[in-house]
């Protein structure tokens, strides 16, 4: 009966806690994005710009620019006794620059996202899995993003 009663009261705890969710869709920003500009890769630039415009359908007065310096970069991390490489790191760094329209004020931030992978004696193979890990990469980068403009929108 005492087990009963602590499930019902931990239930009932959760229930009126005011827990929502981190990555909930449906949360209203105080902002809008006019233009989203880029430089640097292309593939990457165009699948960050695709995940930000979420946030040029929003109506607000606060109306910002945003420019993008995306860099990736792809290191050779250990070689086997061979000479070939046993290991990689693909680093993918992103520098955002919001510009607001009304008093140009500009807000700056960096993103970086790394990983490291072995090689595979199959090239196709390890090809598919690093384009496979590097939009894993780019979606972390969009939400990352996102957050921040969450955070943001509190200094507005």
């Amino acid at each position: 009966m005492i087990k009963n009663i602590k499930y019902i009261l931990i239930f009932l705890f959760l229930l009126s806690c005011g827990y929502s969710p981190v990555y909930q869709n449906e949360q209203k920003i105080n902002f809008k994005l006019d233009n989203i500009n880029y430089s640097g890769d292309k593939e990457i630039g165009r699948e960050i710009v695709k995940g930000l415009e979420k946030f040029k359908e929003s109506e607000n007065l606060n109306i910002f620019n945003a420019n993008l310096n995306i860099n990736k970069q792809e290191v050779i991390v250990t070689k086997d006794k061979k000479g070939d490489p046993s290991s990689f790191k693909t680093t993918i760094v992103v520098n955002l620059d919001l510009i607001n329209q009304r008093n140009q004020k500009v807000i700056k931030r960096k993103f970086i996202e790394e990983i490291t992978y072995d090689s595979m004696d199959n090239k196709f193979e390890l090809n598919q899995y690093k384009n496979k890990l590097e939009k894993n990469m780019v979606f972390k980068i969009v939400q990352d993003v996102g957050i921040f403009f969450r955070v943001i929108q509190n200094d507005m």
